[in-house]
This record gives structure tokens, sequence and C-alpha cells, in this order.
């Protein structure tokens, strides 16, 4: 635990070098990439001896050695696109160690580019990517890691309206986890408008979810297990990260009104909002919550423009000064101060129930072959 919390710490001292300095292109840039090769470094030189999940895909690591490229491709199983990864890894004599540092270049990579070229504060990127858990989970699962890497490569088209772009890297991440096919919907969501019409039918979408949610998780039930009796039954109205994405979205509504031609925040709110629709039906079984992340993890881009100045959003976009809401200063000082303690707060709670984060280690401090088997 104690690696992940000097990680967090690292990071969030970096970006604030940054936040209280010379704000330049060159020097954004420099900071995004100080913060890559760190997150780079820190996943991909972990040990694979790292949790249940992690383990698991040494088995198609080992399988795609002596399995033929036929049976790589067109065989049963949903995996096609990180076997294929290993079989061309193991083709070219790559170990496995290898495969697991060049999954942590790609998306360290992919979300470096996206916070670059879109986020106005490298700082809140990098503290709702690691606090909210995101970070944590592309440690063990490799397939949703590679697919959301693939997401964050889609959204650029999503921002420039290239829908059909948008669509082959949507399916590159489905060939690698096929829930992330929910990641289509992205490009026609992210473009609804917003207007009076469209909370109206917020309101009514809302509405239907609440009594009709159980006939929903049905017919997903039918289509992801074999028995729909899989799915517990919902115990409680909403959970907990329900809650959150709720309050997320308030507070942005409150923040930065998502009305007036501010297209990257406008498309962004959107994601948010179907993020939080889907994260409703996680009461009924986590998978959920698997489905609603290819919208959530969104938040690294969507929160920096909450937290963004009205100033500072003028001289971004001077054609809408006019439009602009202009918050008082010491609103955003002690909105800042609170989420970065709260943030602080929830990752120490997250990572003290998680049973990776107690047990992580570095491949240099244990030799995950001789507890494993060669």
């Amino acid at each position: 635990m104690i690696y992940h919390l000097l990680l967090l710490i690292l990071i969030m001292v970096i970006t604030l070098i940054y936040e209280f300095g010379n704000q330049t292109q060159q020097n954004k840039k420099n900071c995004v990439i100080v913060v890559t090769v760190a997150l780079t470094l820190f996943s991909g030189l972990r040990t694979w001896w790292y949790g249940d999940l992690i383990r698991y895909y040494t088995l198609g690591y080992r399988a795609s050695m002596f399995s033929s490229w036929r049976d790589v491709l067109f065989g049963a199983g949903k995996n096609h696109g990180l076997n294929t990864f290993f079989k061309i890894s193991t083709s070219l004599g790559l170990s496995y160690e290898i495969c697991l540092f060049l999954i942590a270049a790609f998306i360290a990579i992919t979300i470096g580019v996206a916070v670059y070229k879109y986020s106005p504060s490298p700082y809140w990127s990098y503290v709702m990517y690691i606090t909210m858990g995101f970070f944590e989970f592309t440690l063990s699962g490799l397939k949703q890691t590679v697919a959301m890497g693939f997401c964050f490569i889609a959204i650029h088209y999503v921002f420039s309206k290239k829908k059909w772009k948008f669509v082959l890297f949507a399916l590159l991440a489905a060939v690698f986890h096929a829930p992330a096919a929910i990641f289509l919907l992205a490009y026609p969501i992210a473009k609804l408008n917003i207007n009076r019409k469209y909370f109206v039918l917020l309101a009514a979408t809302v509405v239907a979810v609440f009594l009709f949610r159980n006939q929903i998780v049905g017919f997903f039930a039918e289509a992801y297990y074999d028995n729909s009796d899989s799915f517990a039954s919902g115990s409680k109205l909403v959970g907990g990260r329900t809650i959150m994405m709720v309050f997320i979205i308030i507070f942005a509504s409150f923040m930065r009104t998502p009305m007036y031609g501010d297209k990257v925040y406008s498309n962004l709110f959107n994601i948010m909002v179907f993020a939080a629709i889907i994260q409703t039906f996680s009461i009924y079984d986590n998978n959920f919550t698997r489905l609603a992340d290819y919208y959530y993890v969104f938040v690294l881009l969507f929160f920096p423009f909450v937290m963004e100045s009205g100033e500072h959003q003028a001289v971004a976009q001077p054609e809408r000064a006019a439009l602009i809401k202009y918050n008082a200063l010491h609103f955003y000082v002690l909105a800042a101060v609170f989420v970065s303690l709260y943030s602080l707060y929830y990752y120490y709670r997250y990572i003290s129930d998680s049973g990776i984060a107690n047990n992580f280690k570095f491949c240099w401090q244990i030799n995950a072959y001789e507890l494993y088997g060669k």
C-alpha cells in the first residue's frame, strides 16, 4: 500500500509544479511525459505474482506458445485480441514480464496524449485517474486495460467528429474485451444537444430506468450469463458509486453550465451522464460497473474542465467570454482543497481494502516463477 501512496504523492507534486509554474504547452508536455514514465515504470515493473487475475493471464500466454494462428484468431473464447498479442509476443521471444510492460506503457501513453491534448489541468486528470481506482484496476485487468487504451484513442475522433475512425478503434477495444463494444454508443451520446429538451428526455430516461430496470437486467442476464439467476436481486435503490457520479454531475452543472457551445466539455458531460445511468444497475451485478467504467474513466478529462476557472476558460475560448460563468476565486480554492483531501481519503480507504495493493511487489522483490512453477 505504501508504494501506491508514494506514487500518488509523487504525481501530485509533479503536476502541482506545473499548475503553479509557467503553464506553457511545452511545460505541460514535459509534465505529462514525466507522469507517463512514472506510471509506466510503476505498473510495468510489477511482478506478475500479483493476485489471481493477473496470474490467470499467464495461462493464455503459455497456451499461445503451442497454439496455431488459426486457433488464436478463430478459436472459441472472447480473448482473441489479448491472445493474438500473446502469440505475437511469444513468436518474438518476448517474456510475460515484457508483455506486462508493453501494456502498461500503452495505457499510460494513450491517457497521457488525451490529457495533454484536452485536459486544462494534468493535476486533476491524474488525481481522478488514480484515486477513483482506474489505475489500480489496470494492474490486474489486462483485457480491460488494453480495451480502455483503444477507447482513449477513439475519444479523439468523437471530439473531432470522425465517426468511422471512432468506430474502428471502438471495435478494436471490443476485440480485446467484448463488453467494450458498449463504447460504440459514445459517439451518438456525446453529440446530443444539451438544452431544455435534453433535460426533459434525461428525466424521462431516469424514470424509465428505475421502472423497468428489472426487465433490462433480465435481458442482459440472458445475453451475458448461461443462467439469468446469476444476477443478484437489487437490494437497494442505488449504490454508493452511483451517488458519487450524480454528485459530480450536479457539481459540474453548477460550476460550468454545459449549454453554450462548449463542445468538448458538453461531449464529456453527456458521457458522464450515461456512465451514471449504467452504474445504477451495479446493484445487481458488478459487471455493470465494468461497463460503466468505459465511460466513467473519462472523468479524468471531465473534472479538469469542471474545475477550470472562468478567466482561464475565457483565455482558451475568447469567443465564448460573454457566456462563461465566472465563479469567485475563493470558491475554486475551497472546492480544490476539499476535493483533493476527499480524494486522498477515498483512495486510502480504497487501497486499504485492496489485497492487491497490500501485496504489491516489484519484479525484483519476488521470484514469481519459483512460487508458481516454470
